[in-house]
């Protein structure tokens, strides 16, 4: 390789490097706005509240999901939930009707699904709901105590058609599950920072909350419904395209925390992340768009840099470079992030992510593209 091709591949990857410092840096912008909501003591909304939770082989966690909506704040006169099991093979629809069963004071629907799907079982929720709010999570969240008053404090004070909130994952034991953790902190302060500046590229369908009418209204124009992942992306962009960015933002406290489990394997994990992937081929939205690819194209040039190692020694003094460069980078959003969540003393294992975090998005990335894959 000759020298005027080795400075053309530098400058290149340092245009990369730069939109990438640009983006995150306008991402950890947006963290350092947000500023402790005060939020209310009671069910003081004039609205009611409908919980929608698609279920598929959770027979083991769902019994916990509804004891934690049972034990909200908000007065159970006030909210419905409505479970659609989608096509379980275990105890999932009996282990929820059983749960309805023993606490007749909670509005619970236990329904089975008609339709085959994620997508296709929230949209049989939504279709159900009879109030004009709606909230989602997923049958492994555990919920504290105050999730449903805070978020229809904020959505109700303020002019929203869908409020996105901060997941956590747990246990962080292992060194597995550490990096699991730390890894989902930096997604959850990149949703919460853009949708901080107006320009939201990223949400969890674990917590968000949601104008029903418009959902319903926007759900003609989807074209995702056969796409096994993105229930809660496509949506947004819908709500973006017709009801313009600011509509859409994120609350950022600690009593609207959702707790979802960590992967218990690589298998799991791997599988979970390519189909998170799977779906950006299909965004329109293009600064979702241009934010996944600044991501990637970073990415790949560290992974390059470390290929072309192997055949030159010094592209591996660029590689490690940029590795502290993308440290330098990524530091401030997560220390805002892991301090919020009360999981800064994950940080020492910034440095050992920042060498695997690469590759994984590389894979990740490429074989989401191009492997089929399905929910659960």
């Amino acid at each position: 390789m000759s020298l005027e091709t080795i400075h053309i591949i530098l400058n290149v990857i340092m245009i990369f490097a730069a939109m990438y410092l640009i983006c995150i840096g306008a991402f950890t912008y947006g963290m350092a706005l947000y500023k402790r909501y005060p939020g209310t003591h009671g069910n003081s909304s004039p609205k009611d509240v409908s919980l929608l939770i698609a279920a598929r082989n959770e027979g083991k966690n769902i019994e916990k999901l509804l004891q934690s909506l049972y034990n909200q704040t908000f007065s159970k006169e006030k909210f419905e939930v409505i479970i659609i099991d989608d096509h379980s093979n275990d105890e999932t629809f009996e282990v929820a009707e059983d749960f309805r069963v023993l606490h007749p004071e909670m509005n619970l629907k236990v329904l089975k699904a008609t339709g085959s799907g994620k997508k296709q079982a929230i949209s049989q929720a939504l279709h159900t709901a009879e109030n004009d709010i709606v909230l989602v999570t997923d049958a492994d969240c555990e919920l504290p105590p105050r999730w449903i008053e805070v978020m229809v404090d904020y959505f109700t004070k303020h002019d929203l058609k869908m409020l996105l909130g901060p997941v956590l994952l747990s246990p962080a034991n292992t060194l597995f599950e550490k990096l699991q953790v730390l890894e989902h902190l930096s997604l959850i302060a990149s949703t919460a920072g853009s949708a901080a500046i107006g320009m939201p590229v990223m949400c969890n369908g674990a917590n968000m909350m949601y104008d029903r009418q418009a959902a319903l209204d926007v759900e003609k124009y989807r074209t995702d419904m056969k796409i096994a992942s993105g229930d809660d992306m496509f949506l947004m962009e819908q709500f973006i395209k017709h009801y313009g960015s600011k509509s859409v933002r994120f609350l950022l406290d600690n009593e609207a925390i959702v707790r979802t489990a960590t992967m218990p394997n690589l298998k799991a994990f791997f599988r979970q992340r390519r189909r998170w992937a799977s779906k950006t081929k299909a965004y329109t939205n293009w600064k979702i768009i241009a934010t996944a690819l600044i991501v990637l194209l970073f990415n790949l040039s560290i992974v390059f840099f470390f290929v072309a190692g192997f055949f030159m020694r010094v592209f591996w003094i660029f590689f490690v470079l940029y590795i502290i460069l993308k440290t330098l980078i990524d530091f401030p959003i997560l220390r805002k992030i892991t301090h919020f969540m009360k999981q800064h003393r994950l940080l020492r294992w910034m440095f050992p992510l920042e060498f695997i975090y690469p590759f994984y998005v590389v894979f990740t990335a490429f074989s989401g593209l191009f492997v089929r894959v399905k929910w659960k």
